[in-house]
């Protein structure tokens, strides 16, 4: 009980602009052991069990085999492009469909008169 009272405590004095940059200079806060640099840090995994069809870990397979990453590796990295590459058509259709309004003639128009 004593605790979850500091710890609602120290969150009524700071507050999300209040933290200072450097906390290492804070009472109880001792510097990192070890910097990570974000851009190269590996993301946390989670095993997990999936349903694939034989053929698709056959060939991913091979490709381990033949000094690709790993196929679990492969399948994640095929699953994160996918990922990807959908948000960025998705992005691609946005952009047109905002071109397109634009060659429309009334919205010309509005354009013109408000600017």
């Amino acid at each position: 009980m004593r605790s979850k009272a500091r710890a609602g405590s120290s969150r009524s004095k700071l507050s999300g602009g209040d933290m200072p940059q450097d906390v290492s200079t804070q009472r109880g806060w001792k510097p990192a052991r070890h910097v990570v640099d974000p851009a190269t840090a590996k993301l946390p995994t989670r095993r997990v069990t999936i349903n694939l069809d034989e053929d698709i870990i056959a060939i991913f397979k091979a490709e381990a085999l033949r000094g690709g990453p790993p196929y679990q590796v492969a399948i994640n990295q095929a699953l994160r492009g996918y990922l990807h590459d959908r948000e960025v058509s998705e992005q691609h259709r946005t952009v047109q469909a905002v071109l397109e309004a634009l060659d429309d003639e009334a919205v010309q128009r509005k354009l013109r008169s408000v600017l």
